[in-house]
């Protein structure tokens, strides 16, 4: 199963799956279910082969709220994530996009699965197409490109997550320079790097170099622990493979901590292919590293 943007040969079946789901199981009115909105939302397709079997919408303009809507599960589909994938692939396109909040109306039986995304209720529960709903927000991460002054923020984030794992070591100076001028140093190298703010704190970084003729590297993705399970690996990911094909590149290549299993199952979930072997950097933290690759074709 993947979620991706419908394309206009996924309508027809994104407004079927909604019409049963919302008219059909609901009762909403149809004259109300299809709107206006719907010609300049970005639709979301969870795919399982060629079938849908999940979708949704986001609406609204940067840098203000972006409104996800219209969240449908197929019946045979329901209680196997669909839903959690659908609503992430949205909020990764609404960061990538600017926005700063999401704002939602939730039906009462679906409260419990956003706040356990992260969104908190706000004010009291309504009437909406005669089904009872609540408001519910999130505040959503900024992206931007490293600078040089993100060195102390990068070390912070860097250092802690080395610190989760015993035996690793951040040793800026005579380990990891790069870190004292980041932009500075990727610019350099050909590449680029994002980070992602969290209230003003930097919580995720992920960046991309050449590698070769046909391929680019990704390069230090780290999220902090508290940034976890909000899909920023895969936003950043998303950026380095965008990078990627912006290049005319084939493959995209990393080396991955074999401590870091974590990072491993999140590779493996986006198309990575664990390749032959390992390679050992006689570090200070004694780093032994696997190779993953991902192609996308001549």
């Amino acid at each position: 199963m993947r979620v991706e943007l419908a394309g206009e040969a996924d309508m027809p079946a994104v407004f079927a799956l909604r019409h049963t789901v919302f008219v059909a199981g609901q009762g909403v009115d149809p004259g109300i279910e299809r709107d206006d909105l719907d010609a300049v939302a970005l639709h979301a397709a969870a795919l399982d082969g060629d079938v849908l079997v999940g979708t949704g919408r986001l609406v609204g303009e940067p840098p203000g709220p972006a409104r996800i809507g219209r969240m449908a599960v197929a019946e045979s589909a329901r209680g196997s994530g669909v839903g959690a994938r659908v609503l992430r692939f949205l909020e990764r396109a609404a960061i990538r996009r600017g926005h700063a909040e999401i704002v939602l109306h939730s039906q009462s039986g679906a409260v419990g699965f956003y706040e356990r995304a992260g969104y908190l209720p706000d004010g009291p529960r309504f009437t909406e197409a005669d089904i009872e709903h609540q408001v519910m927000r999130r505040a959503l991460p900024a992206l931007r490109p490293v600078r040089d002054a993100d060195s102390p923020a990068l070390v912070t984030l860097i250092g802690g997550v080395f610190a989760e794992y015993p035996g690793c070591v951040l040793d800026v100076d005579g380990e990891e320079p790069w870190l004292r001028a980041p932009a500075a140093a990727y610019a350099k190298a050909g590449g680029k790097m994002w980070v992602t703010e969290l209230g003003g704190e930097v919580v995720a970084c992920g960046g991309v170099k050449p590698s070769g003729a046909d391929a680019v590297e990704l390069k230090n993705l780290y999220v902090s622990a508290k940034a976890r399970r909000q899909g920023l690996g895969e936003l950043l990911t998303g950026l380095v493979e965008d990078e990627a094909r912006s290049r005319g590149a084939r493959w995209v290549r990393l080396w991955s901590d074999t401590r870091f299993t974590d990072a491993h199952r999140l590779y493996e979930r986006l198309g990575y292919r664990r390749l032959p072997g390992t390679r050992e950097l006689h570090d200070q933290s004694a780093t032994v590293e696997y190779a993953y690759a991902k192609e996308f074709g001549a």
